[in-house]
């Protein structure tokens, strides 16, 4: 009876077609069948995949969601559990500091070569002098997406002239609402040393409203919430990434009343209460099903890649953390943690190819990992196996669909799957 019931759904609402502000051409509306008044966007390029699938069962609940997330965060070496940080000393914050080497030289901040002054500079403004031996932590919220910087500075780093993809001070993004550890501050004021669950570095102060400890609870840990299911979209000049939580207050006509973090002027956050369309974002976690999976990695094709998500866009990384985030799931930032700790590893080191397509083929979707790079598998279709991932290379830069061929430059290079189940 229920497939049954799907396939009626499917069949009313097959022919609607979405007109918003979304990256496909042709996307379709159909009603998510755990919550009655979200709609949810279907990606055309991921109806085959839904089809070919004969259960939706959840994979995991909520709750042993959350008991992932607490292995996760066991296993990896680089996630901060914020509310376990009671205090931090000198010695501590030099070492979060002092983690990150000015890059080998020769770097371009556009057409020219950073100067060993500008370098100098920087270094400096990292204030260490000013250190005290005992510091107060400071909590914080995001107020808008920004970037998480490895040193105070707005000069670039590139490897090349011209280039603006690859800045090696990038180390990642920030989304709204993402709760912060304020560790130290500036020469110039500007920039703040936070430390984030997934990741330790510099964020510009007008980023970053002060939170007490109400406040941020009201914003971290509020159990009534919605959850953005779209990858980036902008409302009242605040950018909002998929997998952003914002506290719910009530359903309205048009869509779903939620409150969104502000910066008040006397430097604390604030509350401003926004409404988002109901295609845009669903009351707690999407259920973590295939079906939701395939959805949710699709939406993202074709959206821009940026290295550590510059610029709007996404890197591999991200792209598959934001993905999960939907779900509940909290992955650490960078693959060389992921593949080590988000799940049930089948190492596929020394395999030969047709060997790696056999036991990847086993299980879908999954991760699979190659040494810097993270792809999402989908499955067969008519006989070929597909990926989904954020591609950095030249000619592409961008969320694709790619096939997993046995010749393929990928399958020689992957050497974990990872089950998320």
């Amino acid at each position: 009876m229920i497939i049954l019931k799907k396939l009626i759904i499917y069949g009313i609402l097959l022919t609607l077609i979405y007109t918003g502000c979304s990256n496909e051409k042709h996307n379709i509306i159909v009603k998510d069948e755990f919550k009655d008044e979200h709609m949810e966007i279907i990606p055309e390029n991921s109806i085959p995949f839904i089809e070919k699938l004969d259960v939706n069962d959840i994979l995991l609940t909520t709750n042993e969601i959350e008991k992932y997330n607490k292995n996760i965060m066991a296993k990896s070496n680089t996630m901060y559990d914020l509310d376990n940080i009671k205090n931090v000393s000198k010695s501590d914050i030099l070492s979060y500091i002092n983690y990150y080497k000015i890059p080998d030289l020769p770097k371009y901040n556009g057409n020219v070569e950073v100067s060993l002054n500008e370098i100098e500079i920087i270094l400096e403004n990292r204030s260490i002098d000013s250190i005290m031996d005992k510091n107060t932590i400071q909590k914080g919220i995001i107020v808008h997406r920004t970037n998480l910087k490895s040193f105070p500075t707005d000069i670039h780093f590139f490897e090349e002239k011209n280039t603006y993809n690859f800045d090696v001070l990038q180390e990642s993004e920030l989304y709204v609402n993402t709760p912060i550890l304020i560790l130290h501050e500036s020469k110039d004021k500007k920039w703040d040393f936070v430390l984030s669950t997934t990741y330790a570095g510099w964020v510009k102060t007008s980023d970053i409203a002060l939170a007490s400890e109400d406040d941020y609870n009201f914003f971290v840990k509020n159990k009534d919430f919605g959850i953005i299911t779209t990858p980036s979209f902008e409302i009242q000049n605040t950018i909002l990434d998929m997998g952003v939580k914002l506290p719910f207050i009530n359903t309205s006509k048009n869509g779903y009343n939620l409150i969104i973090p502000i910066k008040n002027k006397n430097g604390y956050v604030g509350k401003n209460e926004i409404s988002i369309s109901k295609d845009n974002v669903h009351i707690g976690y999407l259920p973590y099903t295939k079906r939701n999976l395939y959805i949710q990695s699709f939406k993202y094709e074709n959206i821009n890649y940026s290295w550590g998500g510059m610029d709007k866009g996404v890197d591999c990384s991200s792209y598959v953390a934001n993905v999960y985030k939907t779900f509940g799931f909290t992955f650490p930032r960078n693959t060389s943690s992921q593949n080590s700790s988000v799940g049930k590893i089948i190492s596929l080191s020394n395999k030969s190819n047709i060997e790696k397509i056999n036991i990847i083929s086993n299980n879908y979707p999954s991760l699979l990992y190659e040494t810097g790079h993270v792809m999402i598998y989908l499955g067969k279709l008519n006989n070929k196996h597909y990926i989904v991932h954020a591609s950095g290379d030249k000619n592409e830069m961008k969320v694709i669909m790619s096939e997993l061929a046995e010749n393929s430059k990928h399958i020689s290079n992957i050497d974990k799957q990872v089950l998320i189940k």
